[in-house]
């Protein structure tokens, strides 16, 4: 089926010429943000740790990975995506193993999992450099969840969008070489109702998010909707409060009109969420995750609706 949005796959297709895949890997640094203010309440870093890693060695990480998942990419990517690993506090020894993993022939490039008020202009000048000597690429997977500050306030993210679009712009400006990759998440919750009941972001202030996105400078988005996690704060209050989950039919429909918004140069590197192992409490959907992908290209083009096609600056 010919996609009606410029997906990530399609990307390293047209770039490296072979399948490219991601090579998760685990610093042990935890999350700064949830040491110094409690974490973002719908996070727990466990949900998303591959199976694979099973080693301290970083070395060991990456070959592990590659063995895991030889058989379907070609290259990879080495993901620093558990925790903060640009934190003031990690990114000297991220630094360290990064120029090492970047060595490897496998390996087109660095992506770490980066907050926008813990990056240090250090950092990105070495990593910016990193990628110019190596021609390889270096992404920065930047959280943002959402544009709305109330709702940034109620899932204590730590920063609201202002900040965060100041920090694309500055990198943007001074780290050329660096990408940037949004992550959007769909469902999230804005305000107590009352003492029994929690009020969701609307749809419109969702599709909000995407058109404020666009309008920076950003490279890439990651669209998730909101998984209710064992072992996150969601999970008590969740059990405590009316917490209404997005309906996956309302998902498919909502992406289809949230891909039409995004920028057509912005490359969408995933369209939904999907939480490890049996970590996930709700929503319990019926259909695959492919299923979905697959409805969300078909309902679009039954609307005649494609990546950019209601973008306006």
């Amino acid at each position: 089926m010919q996609k009606t949005y410029y997906s990530f796959s399609d990307y390293v297709k047209n770039k490296f010429g072979v399948k490219v895949g991601k090579i998760s890997i685990d610093t042990d640094f935890g999350c700064a943000h949830k040491a110094n203010d409690g974490g973002c309440r719908f996070c727990n870093l466990n949900s998303y740790k591959p199976p694979y890693i099973i080693e301290e060695n970083i070395n060991k990480q990456w070959i592990n990975g590659v063995e895991n998942y030889k058989r379907r990419y070609q290259k990879f990517y080495a993901y620093f995506q558990l925790g903060t690993p640009l934190s003031p506090l990690a990114s000297k020894e991220s630094l360290l193993y990064a120029n090492k993993l970047i060595h490897f022939d496998n390996c087109v490039g660095l992506m770490f999992g980066a907050r926008s008020d813990m990056l240090e202009d250090n950092v990105l000048k070495e990593l910016n450099g990193l990628s110019s000597s190596f021609n390889k690429e270096i992404w920065l997977e930047m959280g943002l969840q959402s544009s709305n500050d109330e709702t940034s306030l109620f899932i204590n993210r730590g920063h609201n969008y202002k900040s965060f679009a100041d920090t694309v712009k500055h990198i943007k400006k001074n780290y050329p070489n660096l990408i940037i990759c949004t992550h959007v998440i769909f469902g999230l919750p804005k305000k107590f109702i009352d003492e029994k009941n929690i009020e969701l972001e609307s749809r419109e202030d969702m599709l909000q998010t995407v058109k404020d996105i666009s309008s920076i400078e950003i490279d890439a988005v990651k669209f998730h909707q909101l998984d209710i996690v064992k072992g996150s704060y969601f999970e008590n209050m969740y059990k405590e409060y009316h917490f209404p989950v997005l309906e996956e039919d309302f998902y498919i429909d909502l992406m289809c009109e949230a891909i039409s918004l995004t920028r057509e140069n912005i490359i969408i590197a995933r369209l939904m969420g999907d939480s490890l192992g049996d970590s996930l409490i709700a929503p319990n959907w019926k259909k695959s995750k492919g299923e979905i992908i697959n409805l969300i290209n078909k309902n679009m083009k039954l609307k005649n609706l494609y990546q950019g096609s209601n973008f306006i600056l």
